[in-house]
């Protein structure tokens, strides 16, 4: 039977993609040249609306098992006069293609709590589109609402749907040249949580991520935000 010569060129196309993404998983695996960010700064700059408080949100375990995928990880709990808090975690990873970052529902699946199906969340800023991703997790009476994004080389990341995580693969391919080049992108991650006892729907994240964003320094911002 004669390949058709549509066949043979998806055929060719589908191994030099195998091809490429061995050489840059490979590349990738001995090669980090981006600069660590002082997350403890970033993290602890908030807006004045909100004071630092006292014992993080984050299950100490949770932590002590992300610094084992990530390179480093950061939390800070703040408050609002009106009472509401919220935990803010961001991780960073030097190697963006071997430690990635995952979906954040996944760790509070594997914490007990009883995740939703995550759902897009694009955020208007003032200084451009946020692309995130959010979802609500519940435990014992507890729901936490779970508002996180993913920024990968300077570039955020949307895996809400097929065309995104074919997006998302064809920049590993296009980096190709830059990791056998000797530069390997690093991957950054922001998770913004709010605890509530009730069932209604609040928007506690997004107003803090705002507010957050807002009041950065514009380097700081593009670094937190991405592209």
């Amino acid at each position: 039977m004669r390949m058709s010569k549509y066949s043979v060129l998806s055929t060719a196309l589908g191994f030099f993609i195998l091809i490429s993404l061995i050489l840059i998983e490979t590349r990738a695996n001995s090669i980090h040249t981006k600069p660590r960010p002082d997350l403890k700064r970033l993290i602890s700059q908030h807006p004045p609306e909100w004071i630092m408080a006292d014992g993080p949100l984050v299950d100490p375990s949770w932590k002590k098992s992300a610094l084992s995928s990530y390179d480093n990880v950061v939390t800070r709990s703040f408050r609002r006069a009106d009472g509401q808090q919220v935990m803010v975690v961001m991780t960073w990873s030097g190697d963006g293609f071997q430690r990635e970052g995952h979906e954040q529902e996944v760790c509070f699946n594997a914490s007990g709590f009883t995740a939703t199906p995550t759902q897009p969340l694009s955020i208007a800023t003032g200084a451009g589109k946020l692309n995130a991703s959010a979802f609500t997790a519940s435990r014992g009476g507890v729901v936490e609402d779970v508002v996180y994004w993913m920024v990968t080389d300077g570039y955020q990341i949307k895996r809400d749907n097929l065309i995104s995580l074919l997006k998302d693969r064809f920049m590993k391919l296009m980096s190709l040249p830059h990791l056998l080049n000797g530069e390997c992108p690093d991957n950054l991650m922001v998770r913004v949580t709010s605890i509530r006892s009730d069932s209604v729907q609040t928007s506690i994240p997004v107003d803090y991520i705002k507010d957050w964003l807002r009041m950065l320094p514009s380097a700081d911002r593009a670094r937190v935000m991405g592209r």
